[in-house]
């Protein structure tokens, strides 16, 4: 995925080793007006109900997801706060998808996981176990990348975030059964990441009539990274080597394609038993460098892989 101006972006999906097909879809828009004013929408959808229905459930979110954005985007974008007015549309969509989807009858459904960008400020519509992180002082990725741009001065980016510590944070809450027990107390969250039960969903797009949909606003600075993702990528690791192997990786490279696709490939690494979808997105505020080539994934791998191969 090339880089556009002001954002840096990387989307990569995969079926993965065991799947017939990739019940994954992604969805990416940015709009920009005649004053310079951009919104970016993002999401990542997992179908289930059997590989055909899944995709065909996945597939169907995406459409809609998509008509609605190119349908409604000039009329969002002229007001004050686009984002609210985004989001008082996004829910009903999501609740049309669901009726449609159940209406079908075909026993389908979907994960839906949105993220709205515009200047500084964010807002996520989210339904089923697929996740949106936000990590946050993301500094040695935005220092290579003002590395590469010499005539820039990286001071003029300054934010209380550059000099921070990273840190993961989960924006969506999972709708599913091992979440419920993790918040009675019942199971640990390492012990619901590998439980029998961990893709038993209470809530999705088309399975069942009604849905409640998770909305929230927020905000991000330029050096934060967002991280959308299907549980085929998150289930594998802790949210500690995520966050670790993402600083390994900014460390590595400019491009988040070229991270994007790292961690798909990481995920197959490492037992990937479902489709595999990661999507990347920053908001920098300046235009894209040059893309920097990475190297192979046998090359840099991060730590806690390396103990676990050494096993």
């Amino acid at each position: 995925m090339d880089a556009q101006p002001n954002w840096q972006i990387g989307l990569s999906t995969d079926k993965g080793p065991i799947k017939a097909e990739n019940e994954d879809v992604f969805v990416w828009r940015l709009y920009e007006n005649d004053h310079m004013r951009q919104v970016l929408m993002i999401a990542v959808a997992d179908g289930m109900g059997g590989s055909k229905n899944g995709a065909a459930a996945s597939q169907y979110a995406k459409t809609s997801l998509e008509e609605w954005w190119d349908k409604r985007i000039k009329r969002f974008i002229r007001h004050d706060q686009p984002l609210h007015s985004i989001m008082s549309e996004v829910g009903p969509l999501l609740e049309s998808i669901d009726a449609k989807l159940f209406e079908r009858n075909t026993k389908s459904g979907t994960t839906l996981s949105v993220l709205f960008m515009y200047g500084g400020q964010y807002a996520v519509a989210h339904v089923g176990d697929s996740r949106i992180y936000q990590v946050t002082g993301s500094q040695s990725g935005l220092q290579n990348y003002f590395r590469q741009n010499q005539s820039l001065d990286l001071s003029q980016q300054h934010t209380e975030s550059l000099e921070a510590e990273s840190d993961l944070i989960q924006l969506t809450e999972d709708h599913s059964w091992v979440e419920q027990q993790i918040k009675r107390g019942q199971l640990t969250r390492e012990q619901a990441r590998t439980h029998h039960k961990r893709n038993v969903l209470t809530q999705c797009l088309g399975i069942e009539k009604g849905v409640k949909i998770n909305e929230q606003l927020g905000v991000y600075q330029a050096s934060d990274l967002f991280l959308l993702c299907s549980d085929g990528f998150y289930s594998l690791f802790t949210e500690e080597e995520i966050l670790q192997t993402l600083r390994g990786l900014e460390n590595e490279y400019t491009d988040l394609q070229a991270m994007s696709d790292y961690l798909v490939k990481l995920a197959n690494y490492s037992g990937a038993y479902d489709n595999i979808t990661v999507l990347l997105v920053r908001h920098i505020h300046v235009d894209s460098g040059p893309r920097v080539e990475g190297r192979s994934l046998a090359s840099w791998l991060p730590p806690f892989l390396k103990r676990k191969k050494a096993r």
